[in-house]
């Protein structure tokens, strides 16, 4: 069973040869030895609030949550699932093997979207995926839960796009004080468009990455007119998507935040340069944030994958969460 990381990292190098594909179609089969392909989300309940709801793994005898932010993508935050076997899990499935026993764990839906469900030829859920529907979906479903349950601490893991929209999600919460912690997986201080400016003068990087860092930056360029279509495949996403995210800039969130944050580095395809954390770093040296430096230039491996779980438990168990 191939993990969410793996294969996003696998769709990101095929994307720049192949751009109208889905993430569904490239995969390879990596067994994971902890993830039962049919049933990796055990004793699993579903609760609603408005129009969003949120998968809840309960651990009566914890008064922690965790709550899971998820990467972009077409289907649902679980992954995807085909004649009763699950083909595709996300992070949240990890985490919940490693952090089961000693949390809550929460993962908010996008939109509508519903378990092991694919959404990319879904023209309102292609229209409606953008961060303001994406913040609201969340902050309704995870404010829902947490006014009928309390928690002693909550601690947010969010990865990719999940990592940029968490610090404007803290600000939402009804009950942020408390949130003790942070992780933020392959999301630095800058914006997409700052990360993808820098990554393009890199030479290190690979010839297909920078053609495609250059086209942003060509139709974001300040005073283009940006296109707001939600029918073309656009690297794997849409302009819609890309209109709502290549501006938001985490550093301007992060410098109100006063909790132990985690950043983690990312691999070749992340698209966030060492420069995006060490801006963090040097302009907030007084925050209780700690980083972890991946290599830039290397393919994430399933290894490696691994190895950053591992980075989050030492780092949980570090700041007593």
């Amino acid at each position: 069973m191939i993990t969410w990381f793996q294969s996003r990292m696998l769709l990101l190098i095929f994307i720049q040869l192949f751009i109208n594909v889905t993430s569904a179609v490239f995969t390879q089969e990596i067994q994971h030895p902890t993830i039962d392909p049919r049933n990796p989300y055990p004793n699993m309940e579903i609760f609603n609030y408005g129009d969003s709801h949120a998968y809840v793994f309960k651990n009566n005898a914890s008064d922690k949550l965790l709550i899971n932010i998820d990467g972009s993508g077409w289907d649902s935050v679980l992954g995807i699932k085909s004649e009763g076997m699950w083909t595709n899990v996300h992070l949240g499935a990890h985490l919940l093997q490693y952090f089961g026993d000693k949390y809550t764990i929460l993962i908010p839906e996008k939109l509508k979207r519903q378990p092991g469900l694919i959404y990319y030829t879904d023209m309102e859920d292609r229209a409606n995926y953008t961060a303001d529907k994406l913040l609201n979906c969340y902050s309704e479903s995870i404010n829902g839960y947490l006014s009928e349950y309390s928690f002693a601490s909550i601690t947010i893991v969010g990865a990719f796009e999940g990592s940029y929209l968490v610090p404007l999600l803290y600000e939402r919460l009804i009950n942020k004080e408390k949130v003790k912690s942070i992780v933020s997986i392959f999301c630095g201080g800058l914006s997409l468009y700052e990360s993808y400016s820098i990554l393009n003068r890199l030479e290190t990087i690979p010839i297909a990455y920078r053609q495609m860092y250059r086209y942003f930056l060509d139709v974001y360029r300040p005073g283009n007119y940006r296109p707001d279509s939600y029918l073309e495949n656009v690297y794997e996403l849409t302009y819609r998507w890309y209109n709502s995210f290549i501006d938001i800039r985490p550093f301007d969130y992060y410098k109100h935040i006063n909790i132990p944050v985690l950043f983690i580095a990312g691999y070749l395809g992340s698209n966030v340069p060492d420069d995006s954390f060490r801006y963090l770093r040097e302009n907030l040296p007084e925050k209780p944030f700690d980083y972890i430096y991946k290599n830039p230039a290397a393919i994430m491996t399933n290894s490696d994958f691994l190895n950053i779980i591992d980075d989050i438990v030492k780092w949980l168990n570090k700041t007593n969460q």
